[in-house]
């Protein structure tokens, strides 16, 4: 297949997840095939970071016998998730490249959605750079599925700008405070405030940040500034990623209606996300913010792990739930 006939390239990490991954490809196949403006025209792309489940021996086999081409690349050791979807990346002919995590499900019809939002929405650089325009979607470049739960729920993604007051409302809750909270920045959406609810129609919702689980990036945002941050092992990859396009005027954006099944956590388990948010904060902050601001940020971040660890230890007994947020804590760089 030639590089300039391949309009989608869906980029998968596999970490022991064999069966997972599996179910992710053949509902992104069955989507492909059942749109005419992408059958033919996709290829998938599996980075494995040296399963131990017989992964790989599952991946070609399936590979074999898939309608859409597979490439699968095996490293032999974890490189974590930005670095192995780079090597993804660098080998995507794609116009666009789909992000997609090896615990979803393709809901029928959001990829055809996702391409063309990109395709409908015309590019107007004289106002992409003005702030005065910053509510206009005029220069799509990064855009999310729409996560569901299991059972059809919505499952909130992304959030505003990081800063240190956007941090506070969200270790703080006070972004989930009725009617207050929906006047508030939060560095993540929680989805507890109506304010971040899902609508029922194609208006996409713009955001300052998305979730790397379902992301569709214009191959035209890599050109401009580059790969997923490989320092970042996982966790925060994708806030640093939309940091960065959202410098170059890039639009960030949430498609309501193309919607893919995340089954929360199966990828990884809630310790890794929890010490990862605070490392991956930190890190965000030493490169892309005042770094006086980091002694506050480190105090916001304790003070909110505190605050977890008195609801979660002694309101609601959970002391292995409260002592994921002293390794949190304690993950935090010294300096």
């Amino acid at each position: 297949m030639a590089k300039q006939e391949t309009l989608l390239t869906i980029i998968v990490v596999s970490y022991n997840t064999k069966d997972l991954t599996l179910q992710a490809l053949y509902s992104a196949i069955q989507d492909i095939l059942a749109s005419p403006e992408l059958a033919e025209k996709c290829e998938i792309i599996v980075i494995d970071n040296n399963s131990k489940d017989d992964s790989v021996a599952a991946l070609k086999k399936f590979a074999k016998t898939s309608s859409v081409p597979i490439k699968i690349i095996t490293n032999s050791r974890n490189l974590g998730f930005s670095a192995a979807n780079n090597q993804g990346i660098d080998q995507a002919a794609g116009e666009y490249l789909l992000l997609l995590n090896s615990d979803t499900l393709v809901q029928a019809g959001a990829l055809q959605k996702m391409v063309m939002s990109f395709q409908e929405i015309q590019r107007a650089e004289s106002t992409a750079v003005l702030s005065s325009e910053s509510g206009k979607l005029d220069k799509l470049g990064i855009l999310a599925a729409s996560l569901i739960n299991w059972d059809g729920t919505y499952q909130p993604q992304g959030g505003d700008k990081p800063a240190l007051f956007s941090i506070f409302t969200h270790m703080f809750f006070l972004d989930d405070i009725p009617f207050l909270g929906r006047f508030l920045p939060s560095t993540q959406h929680t989805g507890k405030n109506t304010r971040f609810s899902n609508p029922d129609n194609d208006k996409l919702i713009q955001k300052y940040w998305v979730g790397g689980t379902a992301m569709m990036i214009h191959r035209d945002v890599i050109k401009e500034i580059g790969n997923l941050d490989s320092n970042i092992f996982m966790y925060g990859e994708d806030v640093e990623f939309c940091i960065r396009a959202k410098k170059h005027h890039w639009d960030v954006a949430e498609h309501p209606n193309a919607k893919i099944t995340h089954f929360s956590s199966a990828s990884a388990g809630s310790k890794n996300a929890i010490v990862g948010e605070f490392k991956g904060y930190y890190y965000i902050w030493s490169k892309h913010l005042p770094l006086w601001q980091l002694p506050m940020l480190r105090l916001i971040l304790q003070a909110g792990a505190l605050l977890r660890k008195f609801i979660f230890g002694t309101m609601m007994k959970d002391e292995a739930r409260a002592a994921i947020y002293t390794e949190a804590m304690q993950a935090l760089p010294k300096k």
